[in-house]
């Protein structure tokens, strides 16, 4: 609670109430139940990282040092860095990201090139009719469960970006964004004396499908490189944050009874299945339902709007 606070006072998002989604040509508008907070990335990654500096006193941070390779040994992780450097650990606790090699190499995956998607975005000046308590969602029936989102900042700019499934994607994915917003009748008058402050970035999404084989011996993965997006909104940041939770907890518990094995650390798999294992296998379902039958779509944002509230 005293981070939350903190969190509130000195990087002072945005308080999000409404979502509204557009949708061939029709507006939604819900009220969000329990509501949210809006601000950069990079400021709520380094409001985060401040507080590992400043209140994790045993906790040795070393910068500029990626991990490369991870090599098996007879008790052990050998970690191979970037700049040479070599670390061993007993309990290894993987959050690089869904571009890992290392959790492919430790778990065993592949990349599900399926329920695999691909997201660019940036941040814009100048864009007409934002509402700061309100995150929009466009959505176009060939790019479903992908979307073009706008979400305000408090400095007046909006995070902007699409996101969609590799499979779905008929183009270049920069372009297809840059066509949207300069063509599409309810955002080019909108866009249209907008500029780009930063440069469009972009990202793999790996959908979470219902597995959690993110565990074995010596380590667990976490967030993103542990395919833990949800399936439905592409959002990845809060089942990351429980994911690193619970991680941390099972590898207290493993340094504490002296045993990493495989056997200990699939209670990570467990407590992320019970926390968030139910919403995830739901979205898995409505969203094959609705991408075998688009007019669902609109069927069910018709019967969302009579009741006004999101209420997950």
């Amino acid at each position: 609670p005293a981070y939350f606070d903190e969190f509130l006072a000195t990087q002072k998002p945005l308080r999000i109430s409404t979502a509204e989604i557009e949708y061939q040509n029709h507006s939604y508008r819900f009220d969000i139940k329990h509501f949210g907070y809006n601000c950069k990335r990079l400021d709520f990654d380094n409001f985060l990282f401040s507080l590992v500096q400043r209140d994790a006193k045993n906790v040795s941070v070393f910068q500029n040092c990626a991990i490369r390779r991870v090599e098996r040994t007879e008790d052990g992780l050998k970690l191979y860095a970037k700049n040479g450097e070599v670390f061993f650990t007993k309990m290894l606790l993987v959050c690089c990201g869904a571009s890992s090699k290392i959790s492919r190499e430790l778990t065993g995956s592949k990349l599900d090139k399926s329920n695999l998607g691909v997201a660019v975005r940036a941040y814009y000046s100048g864009v007409k009719d934002l509402k700061s308590d309100t995150i929009e969602f466009h959505f176009k029936k060939e790019y479903y469960p992908g979307y073009l989102w706008i979400f305000p900042m408090a400095d007046g700019t909006a995070n902007v970006g699409f996101g969609c499934l590799v499979k779905d994607l008929n183009g270049d994915m920069r372009s297809v964004f840059q066509s949207w917003i300069a063509n599409d009748d309810a955002l080019k008058q909108r866009f249209a004396d907008a500029k780009s402050d930063s440069p469009l970035v972009g990202g793999l999404i790996p959908h979470n499908i219902d597995k959690y084989d993110c565990f074995g011996d010596n380590f667990c993965v976490c967030g993103d490189a542990a395919n833990l997006i949800d399936p439905i909104t592409g959002g990845g940041i809060g089942n990351a944050m429980v994911s690193g939770y619970y991680a941390a907890q099972v590898a207290e518990k493993c340094v504490l009874k002296g045993n990493f094995s495989k056997t200990e650390t699939e209670e990570y798999s467990k407590l992320l299945r019970k926390r968030i294992g139910r919403d995830t296998h739901n979205h898995l379902l409505f969203g094959k339902m609705i991408m075998k039958h688009r007019w669902l779509l609109s069927m069910c944002l018709k019967m969302l709007g009579k009741f006004h509230h999101l209420f997950h």
